[in-house]
């Protein structure tokens, strides 16, 4: 698969740089990387004009020689910014967001992100109207899967794979058959998927052992995977009993202390101040679920009264429901996780939603 994209990206690539020689122009401005953006560990580590290189390079199977960031904020989204793009070699506009979390409206959100960056490349509203056509870097949508399963049953047979708009369509041919139209419009998102199951996790956090299906990826995408997913497994040893605390590694600051050892991102993880950022920046919904529960009991055993439990609990689902939001999680989405995590019926559930969103 990943063969397969390089191969698409150089034979584009060639055809986008001879088509831009005749008479395009100079290349227009891309809106500046917002910096004053929550900063995420992700974002820490595409930050550098070399990393953004090297991860625009792997993703499009070319050897790319000048990149700058590109982020956007779409307004459906508020201050939610995409966490990374760049334009590479003014010829194409690559986009990639990171998830810890399954979510089915991933290429909506990346065509809303798309959109938006796009258009700021127009200098004014005369040039789309105008009789000159308006030249655009090509939008390559790539999205990186991390996170963590009970058994394999939940994962994917292959590590990269599509996932498009047009799957989240409402169905025509079961009411027009055949004849229906198609649609006009559709996003395709190449997916990385580094989920690992909690075996997978144990075994390389004692063992240093990679899944066989992660070693055509051997790059800075897998490694942060490998942060990410061991964090999140670490995180949880204290609460669930499904995690076994690793012979070798009792705390989340020892596992960074343990990739450090591996060799991966030493740059960064011996900053203690990213090392904060990084074990603050996964699992948050587990933090925010152990939160709204744990908070809540201790009032109630405190004060003795059973409002103080309510009212920590409480405060647990307004943060998740808020996160989940920022996020762009749909409705449907966020009601069935409340349901699930905090034990409510569909109405509590919706009701709480709406309060937090109005």
């Amino acid at each position: 698969m990943e063969r397969n994209n390089a191969k698409v990206g150089r034979e584009t690539g060639r055809g986008g740089g001879k088509a831009l020689e005749k008479g395009r122009g100079e290349a227009q401005k891309v809106m500046p990387e917002n910096r004053k953006a929550k900063d995420t560990f992700f974002k820490k580590i595409y930050e550098t004009e070399e990393r953004q290189r090297e991860l625009a390079s792997f993703l499009l199977g070319i050897t790319g020689e000048k990149v700058s960031a590109a982020n956007v904020r779409p307004i459906l989204f508020g201050n939610k910014e995409n966490d990374f793009a760049c334009l590479c070699d003014d010829v194409f506009y690559v986009l990639t967001e990171e998830q810890s979390s399954l979510c089915p409206n991933i290429p909506y959100r990346m065509l809303e992100y798309a959109t938006a960056g796009l258009r700021s490349m127009v200098d004014g509203e005369q040039l789309l109207y105008g009789r000159k056509r308006v030249y655009f870097p090509i939008p390559k949508l790539y999205m990186l899967q991390v996170g963590l399963e009970a058994g394999a049953g939940g994962l994917p047979e292959e590590v990269c794979y599509d996932i498009r708009l047009s799957e989240s369509y409402k169905r025509a041919d079961e009411r027009y058959g055949e004849e229906a139209p198609g649609p006009d419009l559709d996003a395709v998102v190449h997916v990385y998927d580094f989920r690992m199951t909690l075996d997978e996790v144990l075994t390389y956090i004692e063992q240093g052992e990679i899944p066989v299906r992660f070693g055509l990826y051997n790059n800075e995408v897998r490694d942060y995977a490998l942060v990410a997913n061991g964090i999140t497994y670490m995180q949880r040893t204290d609460r669930d009993a499904r995690y076994m605390v690793p012979v070798n590694v009792t705390t989340v600051a020892e596992y960074l202390g343990l990739m450090l050892d591996r060799g991966i991102f030493v740059d960064l993880l011996s900053d203690k101040e990213v090392c904060d950022m990084t074990m603050a920046q996964f699992s948050r919904d587990d933090i925010l679920i152990y939160q709204g529960r744990e908070e809540g009991r201790e009032e109630g055993r405190e004060e003795g009264r059973e409002e103080g439990r309510e009212e920590g609990r409480e405060e647990g689902i307004r943060a998740f429901i808020l996160d989940k939001v920022e996020d762009g999680v749909a409705e449907g989405i966020i009601v069935k996780k409340l349901r699930k995590h905090f034990m409510l019926d569909e109405k509590t559930a919706r009701e709480y939603y709406r309060a937090c969103i109005k």
